[in-house]
């Protein structure tokens, strides 16, 4: 082989060691900085199959019960927590 070739091959080497690292940090400082609002959290996930879940997410104090299978996320039913006398997700006496 060709001096050249192998010198060419082993720079391209150490370029794409040094730059794999700083895209994935790079990504990662985007991705957490973009995420927007911290108001809406999954409270509970119950699996119920392959790709079948419920899941109770809370938002803006409301809790939502949600139905997700691949082809649709369905609404079965939601709760004001002011309303409900439920508070962080236990129920008051």
């Amino acid at each position: 082989m060709d001096t050249e070739l192998i010198l060419g091959i082993v720079r391209v080497i150490v370029v794409l060691a040094l730059l794999a690292p700083a895209v994935y940090w790079a990504a990662r400082w985007y991705g957490r900085r973009h995420t927007g609002s911290t108001n809406l959290q999954i409270r509970e996930v119950l699996p119920l199959g392959v790709n079948r879940a419920l899941y109770v997410i809370e938002w803006d104090k409301r809790r939502y019960l949600l139905g997700v299978t691949p082809q649709a996320i369905t609404l079965i039913d939601s709760v004001d927590q002011s309303d409900s006398g439920l508070k962080n997700g236990e129920e008051t006496s």
